[in-house]
Order: C-alpha cells, then sequence, then structure tokens
C-alpha cells in the first residue's frame, strides 16, 4: 500500500512538473513572438500588419508579415487580430486546412473588425519579414529560416 502511495506522489510530481514546464515553454516561445513584433511595430508608420502563408512542409510553416497602408490584393477570406492596439489581418487566400486557418489564435487576441475603412491602392514598399514556426513553435535563428526557405518540401 505504501509503496503504490510513494509511486503515485512520484508520477503526480512527474506530471506536475511536465505541466509546468510545457507551459513555461510555450510561454517563452510566445514572449519570443511578441519580442519579434514588438521590434517590427515600434514605428507605428502603419495601418495594420499583414500576415499571408508562404511554404508549409509538414510541421514546419513560413509566414510573411508586412507592415501595410492600404487594401492592396486582400483576399476575400481573412481573419483579424489585436495585437498591442495594432490591427493585424491573416490573409488566409485559398487556405482550407483549418490547423493553418486557426494558427494564430493562440498567439493573438481574434476580433470581428471591419476593413471597410482601409483605403484600396497599390502599397509603394513592403516591408515584409519572416516568421517560421515548427511545431506551432516560433524560430527565431534567421539561418533556420533561411534554410526552411530553401528546402525542397518532399526532401523532408
Amino acid at each position: 500500500m505504501k509503496e503504490n502511495l510513494k509511486k503515485t506522489r512520484i508520477f503526480n510530481l512527474l506530471l506536475i512538473l511536465l505541466i509546468s514546464y510545457g507551459c513555461t515553454a510555450q510561454t517563452f516561445e510566445k514572449k519570443e513572438l511578441y519580442n519579434y513584433l514588438d521590434t517590427k511595430i515600434s514605428s507605428k508608420k502603419f495601418l495594420y500588419l499583414k500576415i499571408s502563408l508562404i511554404k508549409k512542409c509538414k510541421d514546419e510553416y513560413l509566414f510573411g508579415i508586412a507592415t501595410m497602408n492600404y487594401n492592396d490584393h486582400l483576399s476575400n477570406k481573412f481573419k483579424t487580430y489585436d495585437y498591442k492596439g495594432s490591427l493585424i489581418i491573416y490573409d488566409l487566400g485559398e487556405e482550407n486546412d483549418i490547423r493553418i486557418i486557426n494558427f494564430f489564435n493562440s498567439y493573438f487576441k481574434e476580433t470581428n473588425l471591419s476593413i471597410s475603412n482601409i483605403p484600396k491602392g497599390r502599397q509603394s514598399l513592403v516591408n515584409e519579414y519572416a516568421l517560421y514556426f515548427v511545431n506551432k513553435s516560433f524560430v527565431k535563428d534567421i539561418d533556420k529560416t533561411k534554410i526552411f526557405m530553401i528546402t525542397d518540401c518532399e526532401n523532408k
């Protein structure tokens, strides 16, 4: 009886440690993404941030995030988010995979803002930055991002 109680306590302790570690790791990864975004939005010389999927291979995704001032070819299928008062428009294009459609739900607060007030026009300069994720974890390392960009998905 005491042996079973001891094993149960050890199991519970391990379970708590694993859960705590998982939550800490996820918070750290989100913090890395938020720090990355904070440097990009510090100038606030844009109307919104546009996210679009560039490449996907199994559980690896490369998104582009750009600062935008005009509704320059947004698709009819999109989601809107808020991050520290900045509007983020996730342009879904023709995407039908629910994992990709809801990819940023855990990172940003989803909103139902209308984009009709964004002036239509052509963006003269687009500064787009890479957002590389592996298993839903943000990868800050630019070298790993570059390697993924040139890797053929079928060889993985």
